[in-house]
C-alpha cells in the first residue's frame, strides 16, 4: 500500500510537471546540463521526500534529458530557500524552487520575506492533505474528544515560528478549544521532528501522507499513536472536503471540521474558523515547483489553476489572517 501511495503521488506530481516544455531548436536547451531543484525545508521530511522521488523521474519528461539534483535549504519557515530562488540564484531556467505552503507564508507577513510567490511562475504541484497524530501513551488521547481533556500535556512539535505546518497545528488547537498546548519548535522540517516525537521530546504533529504511510502507521499498529483529524483539501465552492487517500490508507480521519463538531456538537463559524480554511487552501496547493520571476519564459510554463490558488489564499479575511499571524510569532 505504502508504496502504491508514493507511486500515485509520483505519478500525478509528475502529469503537472510533465507540461514543461524545452525551446523548440536542434538542440534542446537541457541537454547536458544540471537542473539545481532547491527544497527548501529540511532533508528526511515530506517535501524532501515527495522532491526526491518526482526529481528522479521527471528528466525524462524534459527535451534534453537533464541531470537533476536535489539540495536542501531549511530554514527561518521556508523563507530562505525561497528568497535564495527569488533574488540570488541565475534567472537562467537551472535553478527551481521546491517549497511547502509559500502563499501562506507569504500571507502571514513574515519577517524576512522578500519574495513574492505571484510572480514567481509556477510549473507544477501538488495537492497533498495532512492528518494529525499524538502519542496516545503520553497523552491518553485517541480520538479528538479526548483533545479537550488528555490525561497529560499535549507537547507540540514544530519546524519554525511561522511555517505552515506549525502554524496549521496552532491554528486546529486554537480552532478545537485544546487549553494551553505546550509548542516546541525549531526542528527545521517533518524528518527532525518525528526523531523527536520518537524521543518522546514532542507528542504531537502532522504529516502529509507520504510521511504517515511510512513512518507513522507502524506506531498506530503498535498502539501508542492514534491519528486524530485529517486537514482535507477546498472544493470549487470554498468548502472543506476529505481526502480520499486517508479512506485508501484504512485510516478514519475526519475532516477539520468534523473534528469541531465531534468536540462542541456544532458547525465552526467566526475569524478562528475563516484562519482554518484560509490554512486548508494552502494545503490545496501543499507542494509547488517554481522559478525565478526573471526566468525566460520558454523555460517555464505557468500552471494558471496552480497561480489562481495562491492568489486566492492572498485574499483570506482580515480577521483570519490576524490570527494566523499572532499563531506564527514567537
Amino acid at each position: 500500500m505504502t508504496r502504491w501511495f508514493v507511486f500515485q503521488v509520483c505519478v500525478s506530481a509528475l502529469f503537472a510537471l510533465s507540461l514543461i516544455t524545452a525551446v523548440h531548436a536542434a538542440e534542446p536547451f537541457y541537454q547536458g546540463k544540471t537542473l539545481r531543484v532547491i527544497v527548501a525545508s529540511a532533508a528526511g521530511g515530506g517535501s524532501d521526500i515527495v522532491a526526491r522521488l518526482m526529481m528522479r523521474h521527471l528528466p525524462r519528461h524534459i527535451a534534453g534529458n537533464p541531470t537533476i539534483i536535489v539540495e536542501n535549504m531549511p530554514g527561518a519557515a521556508e523563507i530562505i530557500g525561497v528568497n535564495y530562488v527569488h533574488n540570488i540564484a541565475k534567472p537562467d531556467g537551472l535553478t527551481a524552487l521546491f517549497g511547502t505552503g509559500v502563499p501562506i507564508i507569504q500571507l502571514l507577513e513574515l519577517s524576512g520575506i522578500e519574495f513574492d510567490i505571484t510572480k514567481m511562475p509556477i510549473v507544477g504541484g501538488s495537492s497533498e492533505s495532512v492528518a494529525a497524530f499524538i502519542r496516545t501513551d503520553k497523552t491518553g488521547v485517541k480520538s479528538v474528544r479526548d483533545l479537550v481533556n488528555p490525561k497529560g500535556p499535549i507537547v507540540i512539535g514544530g519546524s519554525g515560528y511561522g511555517s505552515i505546518k506549525d502554524v496549521s497545528m496552532l491554528a486546529a488547537m486554537n480552532l478545537l478549544g485544546v487549553r494551553n498546548p505546550a509548542y516546541v519548535t525549531g526542528y527545521g522540517g517533518a524528518g527532525p521532528i518525528r526523531l523527536a516525537y520518537e524521543r518522546a521530546e514532542v507528542n504531537f504533529a502532522q504529516e502529509t501522507a507520504v510521511g504517515i504511510a511510512r513512518s507513522v502507521l507502524p506506531w498506530v499498529r503498535e498502539g501508542w499513536t492514534s491519528v486524530l483529524y485529517q486537514v482535507g483539501f477546498l472544493d470549487g465552492k470554498g468548502n472543506i472536503v476529505k481526502d480520499p487517500v486517508w479512506k485508501q490508507l484504512s485510516i478514519d480521519a475526519p475532516a477539520i471540521g468534523e473534528a469541531y463538531r465531534a468536540i462542541h456538537g456544532k458547525d465552526p463559524v467566526g475569524p478562528a474558523w475563516e484562519a482554518e480554511k484560509a490554512l486548508v487552501g494552502g494545503y490545496s496547493l501543499t507542494r509547488l515547483m517554481a522559478f525565478s520571476p526573471k526566468a525566460p519564459a520558454a523555460r517555464v510554463m505557468e500552471l494558471r489553476q496552480a497561480g489562481n490558488i495562491a492568489a486566492s489564499i492572498l485574499k483570506a479575511p482580515r480577521e483570519a489572517v490576524n490570527i494566523l499571524k499572532k499563531l506564527a510569532s514567537p
